[in-house]
């Protein structure tokens, strides 16, 4: 228990600046570089990794039904928030990726015969409820947003669909060897999508862009990764899917506590609707011990 909650926290600090890291590596690199990169360092790091531990990253049967449930469904959801990201604001990204738990709720009980509770569905519709009030006050979105807007819904499902997927797939197996094989997965399906645009390459080597796209691949891909698909693997994809939606609302938070930035009535209503959310989605957990 004590061990999956410091892995949930660890990943709730680490998703809470991803957004900024992922604005900055695509200001001077094309996001389909931005992409490459890094996984690509990110596979690197994980081979190492793997050899260091004796790990051997293996194909077979299994692995591979894991590696594309991990690697497959994670990169079609990246390349499309990324690509959607360049035309609305990132309010609405995260607005749209808070229905993680209400679609991982209806995929695991259609996917995993698991029975949803009441609990999770009302807890799922409180926390989204609070999303949408912090987040009511930049929701702008023009007629130019509106193919990004149904794309990364696509994403936001499809990253649903592979938690889910994920669970089923990865029991029994290391899971350095589902982060390693996933990765390679992500590596080779945004190199596809770097080359089709062309190889597209900074004139230099801009510090703050290349500093952001090494955080994310040393802390964003090989450490929350390799927690995410662990938590994924021990607990419920519901419960996993609630920590995408606490780091949206801990990003807020660290904006005011380092950035002085405001807080709004609606971003205080939104964080009180939410922590509810949480506490009577966590209400079966409880009851069931």
């Amino acid at each position: 228990m004590f061990i999956h909650l410091a892995g949930a926290l660890s990943l709730v600090c680490i998703w809470s600046t991803t957004a900024l890291s992922i604005k900055w590596s695509v200001v001077d690199y094309h996001y389909s570089a931005a992409l490459f990169f890094r996984f690509a360092l990110a596979f690197v790091i994980l081979l190492m990794v793997a050899a260091y531990r004796g790990v051997k990253i293996r194909p077979s049967r299994e692995a591979w039904r894991a590696w594309i449930a991990g690697g497959g469904y994670t990169v079609f959801a990246m390349i499309c928030t990324y690509w959607a990201a360049q035309y609305v604001n990132s309010g609405l990204v995260a607005v749209l990726y808070g229905l993680n738990p209400l679609l991982a709720v209806i995929l695991a009980s259609l996917l995993l015969r698991q029975k949803i509770q009441r609990n999770e569905v009302v807890g799922c519709i409180l926390a989204l409820g609070g999303l949408a009030a912090i987040f009511s006050e930049h929701l702008h979105l023009g007629a130019e947003g509106i193919p990004a807007f149904l794309v990364i819904l696509l994403a936001v499902t499809v990253n649903s669909l592979g938690a889910v997927r994920l669970k089923v797939h990865s029991q029994g197996l290391d899971t350095l060897l589902v982060s390693t094989g996933s990765i390679g997965v992500c590596v080779v399906a945004s190199a596809v999508v770097w080359l089709a645009y062309g190889i597209p390459l900074p004139a230099g080597v801009p510090l703050r862009a290349t500093g952001a796209i090494v955080y994310l691949a040393l802390v964003g891909s090989v450490f929350a990764m390799s927690v995410y698909f662990w938590l994924i693997r021990e607990c419920r994809p519901t419960q996993v899917a609630l920590i995408p939606m606490i780091a949206t609302v801990s990003a807020l938070w660290f904006g005011y506590a380092l950035n002085n930035e405001v807080l709004t009535r609606e971003v205080l209503l939104g964080t009180v609707l939410i922590v509810a959310g949480l506490g009577v989605h966590q209400m079966g957990v409880l009851r069931s011990r």
